[in-house]
This record gives C-alpha cells, structure tokens and sequence, in this order.
C-alpha cells in the first residue's frame, strides 16, 4: 500500500468524515486541504475568497498540494476543486491512490442545506442557488474526478463503514 490516500469529490460527499476515519482505521494522520489554506493565510475559506476571490484561493490551495507529496502514512481530504488543478494530477497519483467519493446530486444538496454552518464556511461557486450551483458545477467536475480516480465509492448508497470497508480493500490490493 503506498503512504498517501488521497480523497477528492464534491462539497458534502464525506471526505472529512471519511478521511478521519479512515486514517485512524489505518493508524495514518489525517490533513484536510482546506484547513492547511486556512491555516497558510489566517482566514476562513470565506474570507479568504472575499478578500482574493476563487482565484487567489485557487492560488493558495495549488501551493499547498504541490507540498503535500513529503507527507507518509497520511489520508488527505482534498478541496471540491482541487481536481481543477489538473497539472498537479501526476503528482497526486505518484504518491498515493485518488479515492473519489461520489454522491447523488440531490444527496448533496440536501446535505448542503441541513449544514447550518455552510453558507459562512463555502461561499457560492456561481452565485446561483445551491441545489442550482452544485447540478451546475458537477456537469463540469465529474469528468474531472472520474479521469483522475483509481477508486470510486458512491457515500450516498453506502453507509460510512461500509465506505470505509470499500476504500480499505481496494487500497490493501
């Protein structure tokens, strides 16, 4: 088994709630891209995009990946668009299996919207409604995730252990 898992997907699909349990399963650390960004710059992701946009949140986000190949028996969330970043892929693939975690669009909507949280901590992509931005954003991310991915589970068909029993299997072989 190589040292780095990497997880990709969509806003909301469990990459966070996944990827911590899957690193304790497996005795590795567990790092969120998301909280390296925010960390880097201070800042929540909404702030950060306030301040900078997409693109400067981008920015940060591609230097943080670029650092993440050093890292050994580790599970790492990756953002939602992350996958945009497309020369890193190599690098992603080089160090580790790219796991992604998939779900209906109408799951992850309704995941979004029972998020209290979420509006301050994602700001929109578009600007558009949720339910809206995500049909709209995953038309352009899935052929993205599905080219990159040497491992897919869908969370929205399947409970966390079983998740979990998929990604341990499939990365074991």
């Amino acid at each position: 088994m190589k040292e780095i898992i990497f997880l990709i997907g969509f806003r909301a699909v469990g990459k966070t709630t996944v990827g911590r349990q899957l690193a304790d399963r497996l005795g590795f650390s567990f790092l969120d891209t998301d909280i390296l960004i925010c960390e880097k710059k201070g800042a929540t992701v909404n702030d950060i995009v306030k301040a900078e946009g997409w693109n400067g949140f981008r920015h940060c986000e591609q230097e943080v990946l670029q650092g993440l190949g050093k890292q050994r028996r580790c599970v790492i969330a990756t953002g939602g668009g992350a996958i945009l970043h497309r020369h890193l892929w190599p690098l992603l693939k080089e160090h580790g299996p790219v796991v992604w975690l998939t779900a209906d669009p109408d799951i992850l909507c309704q995941r979004i919207l029972a998020d209290s949280a979420s509006d301050g901590l994602r700001p929109s992509l578009s600007g558009k409604g949720v339910c809206v931005e995500v049909r709209e954003i995953l038309a352009i991310r899935e052929p993205l995730y599905r080219e990159i991915a040497d491992i897919i589970v869908d969370t929205g068909k399947f409970s966390v252990p079983e998740v979990l029993e998929f990604i341990v299997t499939a990365v074991s072989t």
